[in-house]
C-alpha cells in the first residue's frame, strides 16, 4: 500500500470516509457511496478474474460516476471504499474483547479490606431498606458505599439534578423541577455543590479505559466565557476532537490562545486515550492545525504519513458537521451559564461535558447508544447511567 497521498482523488476518497454514512455495502463486493455534489448514490463495484487473482488482492475496479466512465481510472468513490476496507481491517486487527465491568463489585471490609464478608441483617433509611454487612475477620459493621453515603437526598433526586443540568436547566429550574415533580426543595446552592463533586469524581474515573475507536477523527474549537476583570467579553478557547465511527468524544481542552502549542493540547490528549493512531483528522481552516497534526503523528511507516485534512469552509463537502453538532450541545449549557468564574472552572465544566457525552447522553447518529457502548468501554451503561457510574467510580 502507498505511504503517502499525492493524487487529489485519493484525498477526495479519504475526505469522503470522514464523513458519517457515506459508504453503504449493497454485495459481497458492492457498494453505494454518496455523491459529495448532488443527493445520489454512485455504485462501486469490485472484480477478481481467478482465485489467484483474489488472494493476491488484485482487483477490477469501476464506478457509475462521470469521472470514471469518462476516464476509466480510479476516481474518489473507489479510493473511499478502497480507504474503507484497509481501516475496517485495522480496527478489527487492534480491537479486543474486554470484560464488562458493572456496578455489582466484590464486597471488602473498609477497614482491613478482608473478602471475609457476610450479610449482617438489614438495616432501614428513609429512603428504604439497605443491607448491613459484617466482616468475619475484623468483626467490623458495615453499608456499602455507592457513592449517596450521607447524603440528605436519595440518589434519584442527585442524578436527576446533574442529567438535567447537562440537558440545559439552569439551577432555578432545576430547583423549581424538582420542587414541581418529586416534592422536594432542594436550595441552588446544594445543586451546585453536588454538580462540582460528582463532574470532579467521574472525570477522573472515566480515564480508567482506552477507547476503540475509528481512524478517521475531527477537531474543532469553540469559546466559552470567563469573567475577567475590566473585560467584558474575555473568552477562551474549548478544543474538541472526536472519532467519527463512535462519536467518542476524545479530547475536550480549554487554553486561553489558539497557537500551535494550544493546538498540540487536546491531540496529544486523544493520542493517550485511545489505542490507534489515525489516518484522517479533519479540522476547519485554522493554521494553527497544520503544523500541530504533524507534530503529533507524522509518520514515515505510516499507511498515511500525515493524516491532516484542511477543510477550505463550511459549505464545501467534506465538513466538520460532527463536530458543529457536538459545539451546538455545548452551547446548550454555556448560553445558560452565561459565563465562568475561572479557566478552571471552564476546565471543570469541559471534563464534565466530556463525561456526560460519551457515557450518559444517547447519540441518535449511533442507534441510539451513548459513544462508549460504540468505543468498546467495558462499563455496563443500562438503566440509570448516572448511578451506575458514580458507583464504579466510587468503587475505584
Amino acid at each position: 500500500m502507498m505511504q503517502q497521498l499525492t493524487n487529489p482523488r485519493e484525498l477526495r476518497g479519504l475526505a469522503i470516509l470522514s464523513q458519517p454514512n457515506t459508504i453503504i455495502q449493497t454485495g459481497k463486493n458492492e457498494w453505494d457511496v454518496r455523491s459529495q455534489s448532488k443527493d445520489a448514490y454512485y455504485q462501486v463495484t469490485r472484480k477478481f478474474q481467478d482465485r489467484h487473482a483474489q488472494m493476491r488482492g488484485q482487483a477490477m475496479w469501476t464506478c457509475s460516476c462521470p469521472d470514471f466512465q469518462t476516464r476509466n481510472m480510479p476516481c474518489k468513490h473507489i479510493f473511499s471504499v478502497q480507504f474503507s476496507l484497509k481501516l475496517g481491517g485495522d480496527v478489527e486487527k487492534e480491537s479486543a474483547a474486554q470484560h464488562i465491568e458493572t456496578a455489582e463489585p466484590k464486597i471488602l471490609c473498609p477497614a482491613c479490606k478482608s473478602e471475609s464478608v457476610v450479610k449482617r441483617g438489614i438495616r432501614k433509611t428513609q429512603f428504604g431498606e439497605v443491607q448491613r454487612f459484617g466482616c468475619t475477620d475484623c468483626g467490623h459493621r458495615f453499608v456499602v458505599d455507592k457513592g449517596f453515603c450521607r447524603m440528605k437526598f436519595n440518589p434519584k433526586i442527585v442524578t436527576q439534578t446533574l442529567d438535567l443540568y447537562f440537558k440545559g436547566l439552569s439551577q432555578r429550574k432545576i430547583a423549581d423541577h424538582l420542587k414541581q415533580f418529586e416534592s422536594v426543595s432542594v436550595a441552588q446552592p446544594t445543586i451546585l455543590s453536588w454538580i462540582k463533586k460528582y463532574l470532579k469524581l467521574l472525570a477522573k474515573y472515566s480515564e480508567k479505559y482506552k477507547a476503540e475507536v475509528g481512524k478517521i477523527w475531527h477537531s474543532d474549537e469553540t469559546t466559552v466565557f470567563i469573567k475577567k476583570e475590566g473585560e467584558k467579553k474575555y473568552y477562551q478557547w474549548i478544543w474538541n476532537v472526536m472519532d467519527a465511527k463512535t462519536r467518542y468524544l476524545l479530547a475536550c481542552q480549554i487554553t486561553e490562545t489558539r497557537f500551535v502549542k494550544d493546538a498540540r493540547i487536546p491531540l496529544k490528549k486523544a493520542k493517550s486515550v485511545t489505542n490507534v493512531r489515525p489516518d484522517a483528522i479533519v479540522t476547519d481552516g485554522l493554521q494553527a492545525y497544520k503544523e500541530a497534526v504533524k507534530t503529533e503523528f507524522f509518520d514515515h511507516e505510516a499507511f498515511i504519513q500525515n493524516p491532516h485534512i484542511r477543510l477550505k469552509d463550511f459549505e464545501t463537502k467534506p465538513n466538520n458537521n460532527i463536530l458543529e453538532r457536538l459545539n451546538g450541545t455545548f452551547r446548550e449549557r454555556t448560553k445558560v451559564v452565561r459565563s465562568f468564574d475561572s479557566g478552571l472552572g471552564a476546565a471543570e465544566f469541559a471534563a464534565g461535558m466530556q463525561t456526560y457525552y460519551n457515557y450518559i447522553r444517547p447519540h441518535q447518529g449511533i442507534g441510539g447508544m451513548v459513544p462508549a457502548q460504540m468505543a468498546n468501554i467495558p462499563i455496563n451503561l443500562m438503566g440509570n447511567r448516572w448511578e451506575t457510574m458514580i458507583e464504579l467510580a466510587i468503587r475505584t
